[in-house]
Protein backbone atom coordinates (compact mmCIF):
# COMPACT_ATOMS: atom_id res chain seq x y z
CA UNK A 1 0.00 0.00 0.00
CA UNK A 2 1.14 3.57 -0.56
CA UNK A 3 2.62 5.34 2.42
CA UNK A 4 0.06 8.15 2.16
CA UNK A 5 -2.60 8.19 4.81
CA UNK A 6 -6.05 9.67 4.47
CA UNK A 7 -8.63 10.41 7.09
CA UNK A 8 -12.25 9.87 6.09
CA UNK A 9 -15.21 11.47 7.79
CA UNK A 10 -18.59 10.01 6.88
CA UNK A 11 -21.20 12.45 5.65
CA UNK A 12 -23.88 9.82 6.05
CA UNK A 13 -24.61 6.14 5.90
CA UNK A 14 -26.28 3.83 3.42
CA UNK A 15 -29.12 1.93 5.06
CA UNK A 16 -30.68 -1.31 3.89
CA UNK A 17 -32.73 -4.13 5.35
CA UNK A 18 -29.76 -6.41 4.53
CA UNK A 19 -27.60 -7.00 7.60
CA UNK A 20 -25.14 -9.69 6.48
CA UNK A 21 -23.10 -9.79 3.25
CA UNK A 22 -24.42 -13.30 2.49
CA UNK A 23 -27.99 -11.93 2.29
CA UNK A 24 -27.15 -9.65 -0.63
CA UNK A 25 -27.57 -10.66 -4.26
CA UNK A 26 -24.38 -10.45 -6.32
CA UNK A 27 -25.84 -7.58 -8.36
CA UNK A 28 -28.58 -5.10 -7.48
CA UNK A 29 -30.64 -6.13 -10.49
CA UNK A 30 -30.81 -9.65 -9.03
CA UNK A 31 -33.46 -8.76 -6.46
CA UNK A 32 -31.76 -6.37 -4.08
CA UNK A 33 -34.09 -4.44 -1.76
CA UNK A 34 -34.17 -0.65 -1.85
CA UNK A 35 -31.45 1.15 0.07
CA UNK A 36 -31.30 4.78 1.11
CA UNK A 37 -28.70 7.35 2.10
CA UNK A 38 -29.09 8.99 5.49
CA UNK A 39 -27.10 12.22 5.58
CA UNK A 40 -25.76 13.52 8.89
CA UNK A 41 -27.59 16.62 10.08
CA UNK A 42 -24.27 18.46 10.35
CA UNK A 43 -23.86 18.44 6.54
CA UNK A 44 -27.51 18.35 5.42
CA UNK A 45 -27.42 22.05 4.52
CA UNK A 46 -24.98 21.14 1.75
CA UNK A 47 -27.78 19.26 -0.05
CA UNK A 48 -29.68 22.47 -0.76
CA UNK A 49 -30.42 22.69 -4.48
CA UNK A 50 -30.36 18.94 -5.14
CA UNK A 51 -33.68 17.88 -6.64
CA UNK A 52 -35.51 14.57 -7.06
CA UNK A 53 -34.11 12.92 -10.17
CA UNK A 54 -30.67 14.55 -9.92
CA UNK A 55 -27.80 12.13 -10.29
CA UNK A 56 -25.26 11.94 -7.48
CA UNK A 57 -22.02 10.03 -7.17
CA UNK A 58 -21.81 8.32 -3.79
CA UNK A 59 -18.40 7.05 -2.75
CA UNK A 60 -18.70 4.18 -0.33
CA UNK A 61 -16.40 2.57 2.18
CA UNK A 62 -17.37 -1.04 2.68
CA UNK A 63 -16.25 -1.45 6.26
CA UNK A 64 -16.34 -5.25 6.17
CA UNK A 65 -14.15 -5.62 3.07
CA UNK A 66 -10.93 -7.59 3.42
CA UNK A 67 -8.39 -5.08 2.13
CA UNK A 68 -5.65 -7.67 1.61
CA UNK A 69 -7.65 -9.57 -1.04
CA UNK A 70 -6.89 -8.16 -4.48
CA UNK A 71 -7.98 -11.04 -6.74
CA UNK A 72 -11.06 -13.25 -6.61
CA UNK A 73 -12.84 -15.81 -8.76
CA UNK A 74 -15.70 -13.84 -10.40
CA UNK A 75 -19.04 -14.62 -8.73
CA UNK A 76 -17.20 -17.12 -6.50
CA UNK A 77 -16.92 -19.59 -9.40
CA UNK A 78 -13.66 -21.52 -8.87
CA UNK A 79 -13.70 -22.65 -12.52
CA UNK A 80 -13.25 -19.04 -13.67
CA UNK A 81 -9.71 -17.59 -13.52
CA UNK A 82 -8.83 -15.08 -10.83
CA UNK A 83 -9.50 -11.44 -11.67
CA UNK A 84 -8.89 -8.13 -9.88
CA UNK A 85 -11.49 -7.12 -7.29
CA UNK A 86 -12.15 -3.77 -9.00
CA UNK A 87 -13.14 -5.49 -12.24
CA UNK A 88 -15.38 -8.06 -10.59
CA UNK A 89 -17.19 -5.67 -8.25
CA UNK A 90 -16.24 -8.08 -5.50
CA UNK A 91 -17.54 -7.51 -2.00
CA UNK A 92 -13.86 -7.36 -1.04
CA UNK A 93 -13.55 -4.08 -2.94
CA UNK A 94 -14.65 -0.64 -1.80
CA UNK A 95 -16.13 -0.21 -5.27
CA UNK A 96 -18.24 -3.35 -5.12
CA UNK A 97 -21.67 -1.78 -5.45
CA UNK A 98 -20.97 1.14 -7.74
CA UNK A 99 -21.91 1.26 -11.37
Amino acid sequence: MPENEYVLYPLGFLQSPLKEPGEAPRQGREGAPDAWLEVNASVAEGLEGIAVGDELIVITWLHRAQRDILKVHPRGDQTVPLAGVFVTRSTQSDFAYTG
